[in-house]
């Protein structure tokens, strides 16, 4: 048993308009792909979360009914636990009677795994190492690419919110290093630079900034601060998006945008999106009066400083 606590997630608000839980979204999919009871396994909902509670191990301490009534259940610690061996202590004092579940038993440095499945992925290379570039990926100074983006951006999960979710919290908005605001009072999400890559590009702390590569451009709030190493720039992932120009241009500050587009390696679907080559410019007001000529629909989204984006501009109106 790998968790203290289960419970009963219920659903927030009814479905507006054309709006899906993630379940019923992904299930759309599979009814166009003709995998639709494939994909829900012929049960409902309500079935699979039964199901998860009945291989969840506490079947036996807590009834489905009264899960249902409380809505959750806290597993207690078990009386013997102080008896239980610690960590990996019976593997180290005897590892062939107690065996790892790796092919040899024992801690690899070298995976036989991925030496037999995936011989030819140089990419991940049964023995991990630093890979300067790939077939997959070209994002380090040594690339030519650093010639036109010459900055490295590092991008982490935000201080102040999880994901997307608490952006919109106004007292945490408040925080200089939670959003910037910008000269025409929009609260644009930081990006730090070191006082001489600022000084570089003529910018300085509180300007808004454009960060961008071949990939689009993300508006963001300059912190100019020595905490930053030079050439470095850094954005939190996890903004909210606000196109001005769809697929081009955001002003949200949804760094993951021009993120590279290629997995980790052609066996690996992990993401590449914590280090990555882009250029960083001041915007002036005259470019931002320019994109508000050219696309006014952007800039008539309901907006407000204290939560960011309304919600009449995230849901599209449908019928019932």
């Amino acid at each position: 048993m790998q968790y203290a606590m289960i419970h009963l997630e219920e659903k927030g608000v009814d479905p507006i308009g054309e709006s899906k839980s993630d379940y019923e979204a992904v299930g759309e999919i599979a009814k166009k792909l003709g995998l639709y009871e494939q994909y829900t396994g012929g049960k409902t909902v309500d079935e699979w979360i039964k199901h998860g509670y009945e291989t969840s191990d506490v079947d036996d301490m807590v009834s489905w009914e009264q899960l249902k009534e409380k809505g959750y259940y806290v597993v207690p610690t078990r009386k013997d636990w102080e008896e239980d061996p610690a960590g990996m202590i019976a593997f180290y004092n005897d590892p062939d009677k107690n065996p790892l579940s790796t092919p040899s038993g024992k801690i690899e440095f070298y995976s036989e795994r991925l030496a037999k499945n995936f011989p030819d992925d140089y990419e991940r290379t049964p023995v991990p190492q630093w890979i300067e570039k790939s077939e997959s990926h070209d994002e380090s100074f040594s690339s030519e690419r650093a010639k036109k983006y010459p900055l490295l951006i590092m991008t982490n999960h935000g201080r102040w919110r999880i994901h997307a979710q608490c952006d919109d919290i106004p007292w945490t908005r408040e925080i200089p290093t939670c959003k910037v605001k910008g000269e025409d009072g929009y609260m644009y999400e930081p990006c730090w630079l070191n006082p001489k890559t600022a000084a570089e590009r003529g910018i300085k702390d509180g300007d808004i900034v454009r960060v961008f590569n071949e990939r689009g451009s993300v508006l963001c709030g300059a912190r100019v601060w020595e905490r930053l190493m030079a050439q470095v720039a850094y954005v939190d992932h996890g903004a909210r998006t606000d196109w001005i120009i769809p697929g081009k241009l955001d002003r949200g500050g949804a760094i993951n945008l021009i993120s590279p587009e290629m997995i980790t390696s052609k066996n690996c679907t992990g993401q590449a999106t914590t280090g990555y080559l882009v250029e960083v410019e001041k915007v002036t007001m005259a470019q931002m009066k320019s994109w508000r000529d050219q696309y006014p629909e952007a800039f008539e989204r309901e907006y407000n400083p204290d939560s960011g984006l309304c919600f009449d501009a995230w849901v599209e109106k449908g019928g019932n």
